[in-house]
């Protein structure tokens, strides 16, 4: 009598076990048919804003570099502008300090 106890025992925990897997089993089909369709739609459109970012980031960077070159340019021409002007303050001292110069020299 107790070897067949504990067959029924036995039994009963393989019923219990089994019907725990069947729940864990169902229980896994509803999560997968309820979740899995809005996390396909969430990567979905969280790849197509990381598509998006990535033209606007392509779109600034390009606005940045015409942003820069216009700036070399600008600054490579002010330059040209400051040394002109140097050149032409500086030019009548010169002739001046070649004037007197040549004064002394005669003097």
């Amino acid at each position: 009598m107790v070897g067949g106890r504990e067959e029924v025992e036995r039994l009963q925990l393989w019923r219990k076990a089994e019907t725990m897997s069947d729940i864990v089993t169902a229980l896994r089909q509803v999560i997968q048919d309820l979740v899995a369709p809005d996390l396909k739609a969430h990567t979905v459109k969280l790849e197509a804003l990381q598509r998006q970012s990535e033209i606007q980031h392509d779109a600034v960077m390009k606005t940045l570099d015409a942003f820069r070159a216009e700036m070399r340019s600008e600054f490579a021409a002010l330059s040209a502008n400051n040394q002109v002007e140097v050149f032409r303050q500086v030019s009548p001292i010169s002739e001046r300090v070649a004037v007197v110069e040549s004064r002394t020299k005669q003097g």
